[in-house]
């Protein structure tokens, strides 16, 4: 087989290329090299990646300075990065392969890829060859055919001309996953064009395609991972930075790329052409107005094949472009909007809540605030609890009723009705999106929606619901319950925020870099939901709660509180469970002195069946407040929940049953603390386990002592019962 120089373009992203370069190896090539170019003002290449004999690193601003001075002119002195065009035209330049292949340093390959490629251009004598694109937003770890999308459908093995052209450029003229003789580059004088920054692609793609005329193959079964970031702040990708001249660089680049095209090249002007009507589409009249938008118009008139091109766009779209290319654009302007508010809408009429949303902004949002309306929500109105109930109270019992109370609850709660006057909404309802949008004061104690935007002069208490153990937002790798772009949505939500509430030191740190949150801004006051925990009457609250539910006095009552794993959901939202204890053993072996008080994650409260086991368990899951739970049971049992950060304020023992550890620590979103070295009590994997250590209880306190003083002091030793009192005198002040 012969040599392939791989040549990768490096900035930023160091575990994306460690990945990138480890699916490389996988292809178990003969003879190969890997040229990484990296861009000036990039992070440094992880040695994991420099160490390995087939890659050479090159750095870009050195490369153009020994240029520069060889050609006599003055150094560059520019901060800015040289570009992913610049890099790999110093890759190209490096490699000593007979075949140069494109990947971009957050992409993999799956297996074979790069294999077949070589072996269809050494059989065809091929002068370019590709397969296959998906499209993923996981890592190759986790990466399956349902979580990718197919970008190209191209199957067998076929000769890269006509429609099968046309299909493997469906969706841009992109560089990827192209191996191509490097002697055929040379002798063309085919190279990337150093001026484009975002679209340096089209030309040299086009040129190419146009100069290899009929030598060039695909292979369906060569898979190509083209793959998304979920972190825009952090790691973006290139696709994914603003700038306002992408509508002139588009331009150019088209421009550029017909130059090179004949009339006995329809299919590659078609590609090319149909590529510039769907840019417009997405970018008119936001980035393609003015001058710009004259040049398009232009462009859009010398279209060869204007009514085949536009077939496959919807008729607002295609009404829309017609205007744009006559230069129509007052009248191109309402129908893009049209077109777009009726796309958000999912149909003509859309949702209630888009049409509340009408009113909030032409309205509600145009009436005065109310600084004394305080407008409090707890997981997303499921219940009267939480550190906002804690709050709440703490409001009622110092300030009375000089403020007015908005409650957002789906259903009226008993507790409630006993605190006094208050005013009720539903979520999402219309007096939601009214006293939402007028409101002087907020309290949450989970993320706001992102339509709900805070007016100026509105103050924010977002109260969190639990010290981390799992990971969150920056912090994930992976996202598998959630939208694709849940950090960047965290990351919006999180700036209108003026206070963030913190238990201990160790939730300040998580949150201030998992929520890229202002680290002054946050209340390490501890949880006003753990006040309760410390109060004089606790004994009696305990009492109350076992009468509620029917629980006999004499029963030793055994808390079971596991979470829902963020793999386990039927869609966005639908989530699915599997209850893991033994609930037979369970009450074989304790029903005489034992009861189990079982507490599930409010995702999942209401599918769980307990029919069959009255009197041994009790369901209080839908109980409107979990710190009342934790007064009246005497051992908890969790998994991967934060109950225990509040439960072991009560220095009452606790039992981890983690059956399904190392996948959850490993693949699902892993652990913020060693489970095994640091938790205050056993990590059990099984049923019988669990039973055992229930047996004997007295000697796993003493095991666990030391251990749980330890983590004592470091997630409950800000709590005292006293912070409703602290948090409300910073905010509200004295």
């Amino acid at each position: 087989m012969s040599k392939i120089s791989i040549i990768i373009p490096y900035l930023q992203g160091q575990i994306y290329l460690e990945e990138c370069v480890e699916s490389i190896e996988d292809q178990q090539l003969s003879d190969y090299e890997i040229i990484v170019v990296n861009d000036r003002g990039g992070q440094e290449v992880p040695t994991s990646v420099t160490e390995k004999p087939q890659v050479m690193v090159y750095h870009a601003i050195e490369e153009r300075q020994e240029d520069k001075i060889s050609a006599g002119e003055e150094e560059i002195d520019e901060d800015a990065p040289l570009g992913v065009a610049c890099c790999r035209n110093i890759g190209i330049a490096k490699a000593t392969g007979k075949y140069v292949y494109f990947i971009d340093c957050d992409d993999y390959l799956l297996e074979g890829a790069l294999n077949r490629l070589v072996a269809l251009a050494e059989e065809k004598a091929a002068l370019i060859t590709t397969g296959n694109k998906y499209s993923s937003w996981f890592k190759p770890a986790n990466f399956n055919f349902d979580r990718g999308t197919q970008e190209t459908f191209i199957q067998g093995i076929q000769q890269m001309t006509g429609q099968a052209l046309s299909d493997r450029f469906v969706a841009m003229f992109s560089v990827q996953h192209l191996l191509i003789q490097r002697k055929f580059l040379l002798e063309k004088g085919i190279e990337f064009d150093e001026e484009i920054t975002y679209y340096s692609d089209m030309r040299f793609v086009v040129q190419a395609l146009q100069a290899a005329g009929e030598q060039m193959w695909l292979d369906g079964d060569s898979l190509y991972v083209w793959r998304h970031h979920n972190d825009r702040i952090h790691l973006p990708a290139l696709s994914q930075k603003k700038s306002s001249g992408r509508g002139r660089e588009f331009m150019d680049s088209y421009s550029r790329s017909l130059e090179f095209l004949t009339q006995k090249d329809a299919v590659l002007r078609q590609i090319l052409d149909r590529s510039l009507v769907r840019f417009s589409l997405s970018k008119f009249p936001g980035q393609i107005r003015g001058e710009q938008a004259v040049r398009y118009t232009k462009a859009m008139q010398k279209m060869p094949d204007w009514k085949n091109l536009t077939k496959e766009f919807r008729r607002l779209e295609r009404l829309e472009m017609g205007f744009v290319r006559r230069g129509k654009y007052r009248l191109a302007k309402p129908v893009s909007k049209i077109s777009t508010r009726l796309r958000k809408k999912n149909g003509l009429f859309g949702s209630k809540i888009q049409w509340y949303l009408m009113l909030e902004k032409y309205i509600f949002r145009k009436m005065s605030i109310r600084h004394d309306w305080i407008f409090i929500e707890s997981f997303f109105g499921k219940s009267y609890s939480d550190s906002p109930k804690y709050l709440y109270e703490y409001l009622k019992k110092t300030r009375g009723d000089k403020y007015r109370y908005i409650w957002v609850l789906n259903r009226n709660s008993p507790d409630l009705k006993k605190t006094g006057k208050y005013t009720r909404c539903k979520m999402y309802s219309l007096r939601y999106i009214y006293y939402a949008a007028r409101s002087g004061y907020r309290i949450f104690n989970v993320r706001q929606p992102m339509w709900c935007k805070k007016r100026p002069g509105v103050i924010f208490l977002q109260t969190w619901h639990g010290t981390p153990l799992k990971r969150l937002a920056f912090d994930l790798d992976d996202i598998f319950a959630a939208s694709q772009n849940h950090k960047m949505q965290f990351y919006e939500q999180a700036r209108e925020w003026d206070y963030l509430v913190s238990a201990n030191e160790f939730s300040t740190d998580v949150f201030e870099r998992a929520f890229v949150y202002n680290r002054d801004k946050i209340l390490e006051y501890g949880y006003p939901r753990n006040d309760i925990l410390y109060a004089d009457n606790r004994e009696e609250i305990a009492a109350e709660v076992k009468k509620e539910f029917g629980i006999p006095e004499d029963k030793r009552v055994i808390l079971y509180a596991p979470t829902w794993r963020d793999d386990q959901f039927y869609g966005k939202g639908r989530y699915k469970f599997h209850l893991a204890m033994d609930l037979d053993l369970m009450r074989r072996e304790f029903s005489e002195d034992s009861v189990i008080l079982l507490r599930t994650h409010y995702h999942i409260a209401d599918i769980v069946d307990l029919s069959g086991y009255k009197g041994f368990v009790y369901n209080g899951s839908k109980y409107e407040d979990v710190s009342r739970l934790y007064l009246a049971s005497d051992i908890c049992i969790t998994d991967y929940s934060s109950v225990f950060f509040d439960y072991a304020n009560l220095k009452r023992p606790i039992l981890f049953f983690t059956y399904d550890y190392e996948s959850y620590a490993d693949e699902i979103r892993g652990l913020y603390i060693d489970m095994e070295k640091e938790l205050p009590g056993p990590v059990l994997r099984t049923n019988e386990a669990v039973v055992e250590a229930l047996h004997n209880m007295d000697a796993i306190n003493e095991t666990y002592h030391d251990r749980y003083e330890e983590f004592y002091r470091r997630f409950c030793s800000v709590d005292d019962g006293h912070a409703a009192e602290r948090i409300i005198e910073t905010v509200f002040g004295k």
